[in-house]
């Protein structure tokens, strides 16, 4: 036999003794590698790794290790007695996965099975995770729980989780135990309690999975992790929560789906810990389903009750997108605009305290403005009816827009809604990252019945009548006498338009800058008879109509041409002509501190015996007005009436009072018609 034949012989013979060895060694579980292994994996660790008890090593086919008890230490900055002291442990990897983590990714391992497992997991404020294993520097990471190892399965008997990290601002412990397997299948089952605080939100959980605890699987490493059944219930803050469905994972980006039953004093509170922006409300009972994958939350609301308004909606909350993102559509039979109070500036709730002061109309509380920039927004609302709060104004019907918010702007996009027979279209916006917070609309108003919509028009107990209505009426009563006229003191079909700015913190800062024109218009309407002789302060014609009736007068027009310039309110044309008299009004509205100075002047078309006809004056606040007249004017005809009576006699005593009208050429209402200046008769 020559020396080569003898070489591969004797290699032959080394080989299947090593293989023998291998297979030997593989079959025993490699006994004498504890300590190799141990120190291996605290040298990858970074932290001292103790293996204890019964050892089983397999680096074949599925890599694997049994050991009795598996401590992993802590480093002594981070204040916890370990990271992870488990018995009965059962650990398999990928030789791929930890290489990758060799070479800087985060470790990602097969499965894990104890009987028992204490972990505590510890952030400090530098970033530094004690579950960053092998880490040299601090990795800040986007998740909560970035950097921990991710496990394709993860099965539990009895456990505990202490979870403090004040970068996520969580502060958790987490309690479970639980068995599975054929032969418990009628007790198969895992329970987990979760008490603490997740950001602002101090929980109280109860947790009841159905099979092997997806507490920390992976969703990226284990896709198609089976779904059993959980049923979560308890506080979340001031909500009571229970969800009913079904999970894969529950933490870094949870799998799960099934119905969510949510209660509780006001959405804001819910939403703000998991930067969600929602508006401060009454108390609320939500409805529904809830699922996550992918990084998405959708919630499908079947019922969502905020104080008296009645919801519903299919919303995505994107958890990935930075910044933040809602999508979905939101519909609804009722939306109070009371419920949303606080998030418009109209009081209740947390909000700003208003200014100390007079008695204000406009609502002074501030817009939560920083809550506009946590998050962007593109929603789609339909809703059936959109209350105003105010039994002094009608609803909106058929309301749609489209809310978006980006980098801080609100817009509601292809705003249109009906009213008393009309239509509002337009859109709004609010930009919160301007200093101050600017504001615009641009709206438009067609074929609204004014009676309809502003219900403060109609006499008490009255229903709105139609303008269509109040003219067949009207020529009912002219045929027939007799006939008590209206229950409105307005009536007509009005039209406007506005195209303002404004900029505040408030609704009344915001109004209280407002600049831009606004144009109102009504046509085939009607007007109450005493109120034009009260305007004009006619005597004798307003004692006949109280003797009579007080008869609705067909408006030949109404208009009011307005400039709004840093709050002050101003007409260029205001003017109301009816067959009995035009009135005009001068004057301005301060939206900055509410106060009034208007004078309306009153031109008459018809004879009067017996007529005080001088300016009427309305000062003082929106809250408080004070009406008046102009003393001058009526001083003078009395004083002309004391001087005819005690030259002439009693009866002379009554010219200055006697009216003789006038009828105008022209529409008083077309700024290319003559129309009588304000300040003059």
């Amino acid at each position: 036999m020559g020396p080569r034949r003898r070489t591969v012989i004797g290699l032959g013979l080394a080989g299947a003794a090593l293989v023998a060895a291998l297979v030997v060694a593989e079959h025993r579980g490699w006994p004498f590698l504890r300590e190799p292994v141990q120190r291996a994996a605290t040298r990858a660790a970074a932290v001292p790794v103790r293996l204890e008890g019964p050892f089983r090593l397999h680096l074949f086919g599925r890599p694997r290790i049994e050991v009795g008890q598996l401590n992993l230490a802590s480093a002594e900055r981070f204040g916890a007695p370990h990271l992870v002291d488990a018995r009965g442990v059962r650990l398999s990897w990928r030789w791929g996965d930890i290489w990758r983590w060799w070479r800087g990714d985060r470790l990602r391992l097969q499965a894990l099975s104890a009987d028992a497992l204490d972990a505590r997991l510890r952030r400090l404020d530098d970033g530094s995770a004690n579950w960053q294993l092998g880490a040299r520097e601090p990795r800040p990471e986007a998740e909560p729980l970035g950097g921990l190892p991710r496990f394709g399965s993860l099965v539990i008997g009895q456990g505990e989780v202490d979870w403090k990290d004040p970068i996520a601002d969580v502060d958790i412990d987490i309690r479970l135990r639980g068995r599975e397997g054929e032969a418990e299948a009628a007790n198969a089952g895992y329970q987990a309690s979760f008490s603490g605080r997740y950001r602002a939100l101090p929980l109280r959980l109860q947790a009841h999975a159905g099979g092997t605890l997806p507490l920390l699987n992976d969703p990226e490493t284990a896709p198609d992790a089976p779904w059993v059944p959980v049923r979560v219930e308890g506080t979340a803050g001031a909500a009571r929560l229970r969800f009913d469905g079904e999970a894969a994972a529950l933490l870094g980006l949870p799998r799960l789906r099934g119905a969510l039953a949510l209660s509780g004093p006001s959405l804001a509170a819910v939403g703000r810990p998991l930067g969600i922006t929602l508006p401060r409300t009454p108390p609320f009972e939500l409805r529904g389903t809830l699922s996550q994958g992918d990084g998405v939350w959708r919630l499908q609301a079947e019922r969502a009750h905020i104080g008296s308004s009645r919801l519903a909606g299919d919303l995505r909350f994107h958890q990935r997108a930075r910044p933040r993102r809602l999508t979905g559509e939101l519909q609804g039979q009722r939306l109070a605009l009371a419920d949303l109070g606080p998030a418009i500036g109209a009081g209740g709730g947390a909000a700003a305290p208003a200014p100390q002061g007079p008695r204000r109309v406009l609502p002074q509380h501030r817009f939560d403005l920083p809550s506009l920039q946590a998050m962007d927004a593109d929603v789609r609302v339909a809703i059936g009816s959109l209350d105003f709060g105010t039994r002094a104004m009608a609803p909106l019907r058929g309301l749609r827009t489209r809310v978006r918010l980006a980098q801080g702007v609100l817009r509601l996009d292809d705003l249109r809604a009906e009213v008393a027979g009309g239509r509002v279209e337009g859109m709004t916006q609010l930009d919160a990252t301007a200093r101050p917070a600017s504001w615009r609309a641009r709206l438009e108003m067609n074929g609204v019945d004014v009676a309809g919509w502003l219900r403060g028009l109609r006499r008490e107990g009255a229903p709105a009548p139609s303008a269509a209505s109040a003219l067949k009426r009207e020529r009912e009563r002219a045929r027939q006498g007799g006939e008590q006229g209206l229950k409105a003191y307005l009536t007509g079909v009005l039209s406007a338009r506005l195209d303002v700015t404004g900029a505040g913190q408030s609704t009344a800062e915001i109004l209280g800058s407002l600049d831009g024109p606004i144009d109102l218009r009504l046509r085939d309407g009607t007007i109450s008879h005493v109120a034009t002789e009260a305007m004009g302060l006619d005597l004798a014609q307003a004692l006949g109509v109280v003797v009579g009736g007080d008869r609705p007068l067909p408006l030949r027009c109404a208009r009011f041409d307005l400039r709004a310039r840093e709050g002050v309110v101003e007409p260029r044309l205001a003017v109301l002509d009816n067959r009995d008299s035009t009135v005009h009004v001068a004057g301005r509205v301060n939206l900055r501190d509410e106060s009034l100075a208007l004078r309306l002047v009153t031109r008459p078309k018809d004879w009067s015996p017996l007529s005080l006809r001088t300016p009427v004056t309305v000062g003082g606040t929106l809250g408080q007005p004070k009406v008046g007249i102009e003393g001058g004017r009526l001083a003078g005809r009395v004083a002309g009436a004391i001087a005819l009576g005690a030259a002439a006699g009693p009866v002379a005593a009554v010219i200055p009072f006697i009216e003789r009208g006038r009828q105008e050429d022209g529409d008083p209402c077309e700024p290319s018609a003559p129309a009588a200046p304000a300040n003059k008769r």
